[in-house]
């Protein structure tokens, strides 16, 4: 049986995305696929029961039958956390091992998935070197690209797994900056680290719901209710006079446009562009013909008891920090990956 276990240098990376379509893959390869994420980090509650939601999104998106309990066995909460510092912690290596020894029963692979970074945990036994050595996984670093400087983050990374390192994925390259990466692939190539993957950045991913949206701004949905998963791949300011905002909403597609609840032209005016929503600021009813307009062509109007400045930085908060819980997404880093990493060089160094 491998292992091959999915990292990354920071936060928001991809690799939930990316364990999912490798998950994917295998299994298209007729292997029994297994997965683990040892520390959960982005709790929610499913059946009455705290899961870490990524990990509850994996298992049933690659139809394993394990346990959630096992699958991600130790929850990343303060909780847990002050109980630690306090010297009430558990012994995390063995909560770990005693898992992933249930759930790698009859599995060709088990695919395991970091928290936010190679450090995180590290106080509980429990970062992504430690578990590495714990559980002999070869890792796939991911790093969603920033500048020249994810270089650094790259060797650091590497002073910690040491020979547990297995190959470089890049993610969210923009087509800018891709010449600069084909600079760094051979610079690593030098230094012994493999680069298996350059996965494009793609607006798609990048995209938030609606519902996501209604949620992180405390908004209620007053329209359209059932346009939730709905994706936004852009954010505007409405604050013209109805004829500029006409012409300035065309430019751009998918959008959600942010305005003030009494501006009933803007909103009109948003309604007859490509929009997927519209975030009215204030906690200002509007008007019931925007209101009747809206409905008509299943735009979802979102009110806020926020200013549109606020409104405006809390959105920006969204942008980048995103899942891929909806099916969209996933169909669209899957495609990525295919296109994009060499999997059969990963998984055959994996030893799968």
């Amino acid at each position: 049986m491998a292992n091959l276990y999915v990292v990354s240098t920071e936060a928001y990376s991809g690799k939930t995305g990316i364990c999912l379509s490798l998950g994917l893959l295998l299994k298209e390869r007729g292997k029994v696929v297994g997965y683990m994420k040892p520390i959960g980090t982005t709790p929610g509650r499913v059946n009455d029961k705290t899961v870490d939601l990524d990990a509850y999104y994996v298992l049933k998106r690659l139809e394993i039958e394990d346990s959630i309990e096992d699958v991600s066995p130790i929850s990343l909460t303060r909780k847990f956390m002050h109980d630690h510092l306090r010297g009430q912690g558990i012994d995390s290596g063995k909560i770990i091992k005693d898992a992933y020894l249930k759930i790698s029963k009859g599995k060709d692979v088990v695919l395991l998935e970091n928290g936010a970074d190679v450090n995180e945990g590290r106080f509980i036994n429990a970062s992504a070197f430690q578990i590495s050595e714990l559980l002999n996984a070869p890792v796939a670093l991911v790093v969603k690209y920033r500048s020249e400087l994810v270089v650094d983050d790259i060797l650091e990374a590497r002073g910690l797994l040491g020979d547990k390192l297995l190959c470089v994925i890049f993610n969210q390259v923009p087509n800018s900056q891709r010449p600069v990466v084909d600079m760094i692939v051979p610079y690593l190539g030098q230094k012994g680290i493999k680069t298996y993957g350059i996965i494009p950045r793609d607006k798609t991913l990048t995209s938030v719901t609606v519902g996501e949206i209604a949620d992180h701004l405390n908004g209620t949905i007053l329209t359209a209710t059932n346009k939730t998963e709905e994706l936004v791949e852009n954010f505007m300011v409405g604050a013209m006079g109805q004829e500029k905002a006409l012409r300035f909403f065309q430019r751009t597609a998918n959008k959600a446009v942010i305005t003030g609840g009494d501006r009933a032209d803007v909103q009109l005016a948003a309604l007859e562009t490509p929009t997927k929503a519209l975030i009215l600021t204030g906690n200002l009813q509007p008007s019931p013909i925007v209101m009747a307009r809206s409905e008509d062509l299943g735009i979802p109007m979102i009110l806020v008891d926020l200013d549109t400045l606020t409104a405006v930085e809390k959105t920006d908060e969204l942008v980048g920090r995103v899942r891929i819980h909806q099916a969209q997404k996933a169909q669209r880093v899957y495609e990525l990956v295919k296109q994009s990493v060499d999997v059969n060089a990963l998984f055959g160094d994996a030893g799968v």
